[in-house]
């Protein structure tokens, strides 16, 4: 058991418990990779949001920038992830412009 709970992640009784659920349901058992958080720490991630008022890039947990100390926009936030796709939509837009389409 101490091996098992050495080796980090979920407590090992909670494991027995899901997969012993499963095996009574007659269901596959859920990885342990489907049942661990997404990692939030550290570099950039796609629903970083930037601020509307000084542009800074503030973490998916924040509820108001880190550098100016204003709120997150109620109606959306502008995340990396948005932000690519804005852009791949202006380019294609100015290629299909220049061809006269």
């Amino acid at each position: 058991m101490r091996k098992i709970a050495a080796r980090g992640g979920l407590a090992s009784g909670e494991t027995r418990r899901k997969k012993k659920v499963a095996r009574l349901l007659g269901i596959p058992a859920v990885p342990d990779e489907m049942l661990k958080r997404p990692k939030r720490s550290g570099g950039s991630h796609e629903y970083d949001w930037r601020c509307p008022h000084c542009h800074h890039f503030n973490s998916e947990k924040r509820r108001a920038c880190a550098k100016c100390k204003a709120l997150a926009p109620a109606n959306g936030r502008l995340t990396r992830k948005a932000l690519r796709e804005r852009a791949e939509e202006h380019r294609n837009g100015a290629i299909l412009r220049k061809h006269g389409l």
